[in-house]
């Protein structure tokens, strides 16, 4: 059925712009993504060993879903302020049918990134950099799934459908800042360790994270 999704996105989309079994389908796209990510987080964990394979299991759905609970409602009142009618439930089904794309690419993606990580295993910033890197590209696959979600919902209205687009692709920025952050707090992935989040109040962000990354990967090329 998920793959019905991919071949048969329009079918997906008409049925999110006529809001017919909306409530089913969200159950569905929600399990679905969270399915494909626990999958992938348990290929991450199996890297660290220990409780990180059942940690990661739990921590990446996590991540994804809690990241569009934090703004899928700021892209609900944006579309509104444009005329849209989407409902909330339309709006998240249009978002879910996005990170669904997301954590099946992270699933298709996790044979050669198991393999990467298994012989690179003592190099630890080279396993997150790939595996970084595997998520920015499949969450901009997802993004382009999203706008094409958001143009055929609003396809009977060329005025509102151009802004919504331009909205689709402002709010995405900061779904992606949101989720850069929530992977940094839902950390760590890639270490053994007893501990299932590290404390919040801990100094740092994701940003300053990903700049010590890349000075480390430099500096063992270097």
């Amino acid at each position: 059925m998920v793959r019905s999704y991919l071949v048969e996105r329009e079918l997906l989309f008409a049925r999110i712009r006529d809001g017919r079994g909306l409530a089913g389908l969200l159950v569905h796209m929600t399990a679905a993504s969270a399915l494909c990510a626990a999958l992938y987080g348990v290929t991450v964990g199996l890297y660290a060993g220990g409780w990180q394979p059942l940690y990661n299991a739990v921590k990446l759905p996590g991540m994804m879903l809690s990241t569009l609970a934090l703004c899928v409602l700021a892209l609900y009142v944006l579309n509104s302020l444009l005329g849209s009618r989407l409902s909330l439930q339309q709006t998240a089904a249009v978002v879910l049918s996005a990170i669904l794309v997301t954590s099946l690419l992270l699933l298709s993606l996790t044979p050669p990134l198991g393999f990467l990580m298994l012989t690179s295993l003592h190099n630890y910033s080279l396993t997150v950099f790939i595996n970084l890197v595997a998520i920015v590209a499949a969450g901009l696959c997802g993004a382009v799934f999203a706008l094409q979600a958001t143009g055929a919902v609003h396809a009977a209205d060329d005025a509102i459908r151009a802004g919504a687009l331009r909205v689709m692709k402002g709010w995405m920025l900061l779904y992606g800042l949101v989720g850069m952050q929530m992977l940094w707090l839902f950390r760590p992935y890639f270490r053994a360790t007893d501990v299932f989040i590290r404390p919040i109040v801990e100094s740092g962000n994701a940003f300053e994270a990903f700049g010590r990354l890349l000075l480390s990967l430099i500096e063992s090329v270097l």
